[in-house]
């Protein structure tokens, strides 16, 4: 009798769990049902990857869903209640550890789940929907067993009903059919769902996590942007190095399209648009962004540096309506209203030097040297201005001292390229020995942190100074460097060979035939040196494998040595 009421008991606790999991609809269930959506995801070859079900936050086709369905794919659409298919147009965030992503629809009206404004409590019961076709007719309910705290403030909850994978995502209700959460993977008997604080929260930020920043690569749909303006814009910047302009021209258009007063917005739609050759695009863009603009001296700047860009980088095609004269319009114009500003005179140069009015841009880099505004770069500049007019080295080198005596003794690191640019016109002047010295300083001035071209370039000066042994170091090191360099190992060859070094030529021209076998300036330098080092059929047979590579400089050699 005991165990028949045991029995009894457990099989009463049981149909009352299973009352409590299939509990009829609520009466709020059909209008949420207007809110819920299923989502299908497609592969790159427009194949359907997965499908399950989302739900919107807001009336703005703002959905969330579970991430699984969204990664890996390339793009996605909701079906709503009705049948009606929209596709979704951005990713607004994911999170793959709690499996969640948000993301706009692209819908001009829609149902919208209401957020509970409070959470649920310990032993309160929620009910979960999903996705269904037809009438509604069931809605598993579950109790909340434990509440853990997650992300500061936001809740998790563990209930009593496991559900299957189908819910993955689905919404959470409480009694009164306010929204609470997302469905998260079940664990053995229990259930879980995450609180909607978390998932709502979800948004692009300018600098993620690896963790987040993975989530969002993982899926190849357009990406929306930050929930603020001034992060947008951060956003925008290190996105403009790592993606294709297409694909930054539709990130540039939801920004003008969210912000569309934001003067940044259009001038940074502008250099895409150029790229993309879309030149009339580019310059309502610009005339929008000045108009916006509250500093009309720095968009006058920016216009006339993104003129002069296009025009200097990318002169084809040609738009006639973009001239260096125009370029040179506007930064007049931001002059006249702030003259005093370096940059702003800077940038007047340089649109004078892409002119090639070397004149004019002499006498204005000299107007600068006489004010409080002279600076090395500014000398530097000129230096350049004097080479294009064709002024002699002795002025291009003057003024490259001028910019030298401004710096402190010892020269500091940011001196090292004036010092490299004098070296390459004492180069130019024939001043060898010089030139050596300021190459010398240069390496200094970089801690040693020099490529092979570097000593390269050093070595073939040394050799002009009649500087052998350290134009020999200089090839020994490039060669380290870069071991599969041929021109490096043929340099050093015919430098041995000047200073009658013929055994250390031979070793050099094998270093390089180890390499490259049928080198025909190897072949014909070591026979030439094994010629004039007593091995002279080694250095004929060598001549002759060059000569039979077509090399006219072997076949010479050998008539001139067989005569």
């Amino acid at each position: 009798m005991k165990l028949k009421i045991i029995i009894i008991t457990a099989l009463s606790v049981v149909w009352s769990t299973m009352q409590a999991q299939e509990a009829a609809v609520p009466k709020w269930g059909s209008k949420a049902m207007k809110a819920i959506v299923s989502v299908l995801t497609y592969d790159k070859d427009n194949n359907l990857l997965n499908s399950g079900t989302g739900f919107y936050i807001n009336t703005e086709g703002v959905a969330i869903a579970d991430y699984h369905l969204f990664k890996d794919a390339y793009s996605a659409v909701v079906v709503d209640v009705n049948g009606d298919k929209s596709p979704v147009k951005w990713i607004l965030g994911a999170d793959d550890t709690y499996s969640i992503v948000k993301f706009k629809v692209d819908t001009k009206k829609n149902v919208a789940l209401t957020k509970a404004e409070s959470p649920s409590s310990e032993g309160a019961i929620v009910f979960t929907l999903k996705y269904t076709k037809g009438k509604l007719s069931s809605c598993p309910s579950a109790q909340v067993n434990a509440i853990k705290t997650i992300a500061e403030s936001c809740p998790y909850y563990t209930v009593s009903y496991a559900t299957d994978e189908s819910y993955l995502g689905a919404p959470v209700f409480n009694t009164k059919g306010d929204l609470i959460g997302v469905t998260q993977p079940s664990m053995g008997s229990n259930g879980y769902v995450l609180g909607i604080g978390f998932a709502d929260s979800l948004s692009i930020k300018a600098i993620m996590s690896k963790m987040n920043a993975m989530a969002l690569e993982n899926i190849h749909i357009a990406k929306g942007l930050p929930d603020n303006v001034s992060e947008s814009l951060v956003y925008l910047y290190m996105k403009s190095s790592t993606m294709p302009n297409e694909e930054y021209l539709d990130l540039l258009n939801l920004f003008v399209e969210t912000y569309p007063d934001n003067a940044e917005g259009y001038f940074r739609r502008a250099t895409p648009l150029i790229d993309l050759h879309r030149f009339d695009e580019a310059d309502r863009d610009l005339q929008t962004y000045y108009k916006l603009s509250p500093e009309k001296a720095l968009a006058n700047t920016k216009i006339a540096d993104i003129i002069n860009t296009k025009l200097v980088y990318q002169p084809e095609p040609p738009y006639e309506k973009w001239t260096f004269d125009l370029a040179l319009e506007y930064i007049n114009n931001a002059l006249a209203e702030q003259p005093d500003i370096i940059e702003y005179k800077m940038l007047k140069g340089q649109i004078l030097m892409s002119k090639k009015d070397f004149k004019a841009a002499i006498d204005h880099y000299d107007a600068i040297c006489n004010s409080k505004d002279r600076s090395p770069e500014v000398y530097y500049a000129a230096s350049l201005a004097h080479e294009g007019a064709g002024d002699s080295i002795s002025v291009q080198i003057a003024m490259i001292d001028s910019a030298l005596a401004m710096f402190p003794t010892p020269m500091p690191a940011e001196a090292a390229n004036y010092v490299l640019r004098r070296g390459q016109l004492y180069s130019l002047a024939e001043h060898y020995r010089e030139a050596v010295s300021d190459y010398n300083q240069y390496c200094f001035l970089c801690n040693n942190k020099v490529n092979t071209s570097f000593y390269y370039d050093r070595a073939r000066l040394e050799q002009k100074a009649k500087m052998y042994q350290q134009a020999l170091d200089d090839l020994t090191t490039a060669i380290g460097m870069s071991p599969q360099a041929a021109v490096l190992y043929i340099e050093k060859c015919a430098l041995l060979l000047k200073v009658n070094e013929l055994n250390e030529c031979i070793n050099t021209a094998n270093q390089l035939l180890a390499i490259d076998p049928q080198n025909v300036n190897a072949l014909r330098i070591m026979g030439y040196a094994q010629t004039q080092n007593g091995e002279k059929a080694k250095g004929i047979a060598n001549l002759q494998k060059a000569a039979d590579l077509g090399d006219e400089s072997s076949k010479e050699l050998l008539k001139t040595i067989n005569e």
